[in-house]
């Protein structure tokens, strides 16, 4: 992981928890850190081009000014030690609108992963699922970490890998990436299928689960766990209470990343009501 996305409004303090993880994930993995803030105003056909460069700089000023306020509730919870964040900065302040900057700088910038707040609030979600539905996240390998409102950030110990074991295109690049994360936040895999059976069952010949087992058998700290749910929602959200886990990784199989993991919505619902950060990795077909 080198390049980090961070969109972000001004004077929400919704995006507050969320520039933690993005932090604490840059830092982890030293990569870049590229603050995206999108501003629009109306512009007539009289405005004057020193007008039009007044706007641009009122907008920038708020920009960083709101950069350094993040920076402050960063370093006032988060720093014991260092008064400094030793992260690598990229900043983005840009006149136009969101969903099309979002774009250019997933391709262009070949940016690794977009950091989300979502909230309890519908009218902010609906925002956010702008995002996320639109087919930025189409013709690139960025995943989506979203960060449920009020997510004080957790050091990640126990991972959730949510899997159906079907056989994925490059299945193995989303273990290995799981790995990556494990082992730089020093992690449990739990890797977790839900299965509709009422017996659990172990599928000795299903490729997925034949991989996943050569990596316990490397790192028995990791656990394969195959259970029963009728509701796949529920039955995941039972295992993290009760496991006491920090992160919940799940891969999209579709276009867009709040189409079905399972089936239509899951992962939609999974990323908008978990109490728990999500990490959607996109399908790397």
């Amino acid at each position: 992981m080198k390049k980090i996305l961070f969109p972000f409004e001004i004077g929400n303090p919704m995006y507050q928890d969320a520039y933690i993880y993005a932090v604490k994930f840059a830092r982890k993995f030293n990569a870049e850190l590229t603050m995206l803030n999108v501003f629009d105003f109306e512009i007539d056909n009289n405005i004057t081009k020193e007008e039009y460069n007044i706007q641009i700089k009122a907008n920038w000023i708020k920009a960083y000014t709101e950069v350094s306020k993040l920076n402050n509730y960063y370093l006032n919870n988060h720093v014991k030690v260092d008064l400094e964040l030793k992260t690598k900065f990229n900043y983005h302040f840009v006149y136009g609108k969101l969903v099309n900057e979002i774009r250019k700088i997933l391709t262009a910038e070949k940016i690794d992963m977009v950091v989300l707040p979502v909230s309890k609030s519908k009218a902010f979600n609906k925002k956010q699922q702008e995002i996320i539905k639109d087919d930025i996240f189409e013709k690139n390998n960025s995943s989506l970490l979203v960060i449920p409102e009020g997510g004080a950030f957790q050091p990640i110990r126990d991972i959730v890998f949510a899997t159906d074991l079907k056989k994925l295109n490059f299945h193995e690049l989303y273990l290995n990436d799981i790995l990556k994360i494990a082992s730089v936040f020093t992690s449990n895999i739990h890797f977790l299928h839900i299965s509709n059976k009422e017996d659990a069952f172990l599928p000795e010949d299903i490729e997925t689960y034949r991989s996943i087992m050569s990596i316990i058998k490397m790192h028995p700290n990791h656990s394969f766990h195959s259970l029963y749910g009728k509701d796949v929602i529920n039955a995941i959200n039972n295992y993290i209470q009760s496991n006491a886990i920090d992160l919940l990784v799940v891969v999209k199989h579709e276009h867009y990343f709040l189409d079905s993991v399972f089936h239509k919505s899951i992962s939609e619902q999974l990323s908008l009501n978990s109490q728990i950060p999500v990490l959607l990795m996109r399908d790397k077909t």
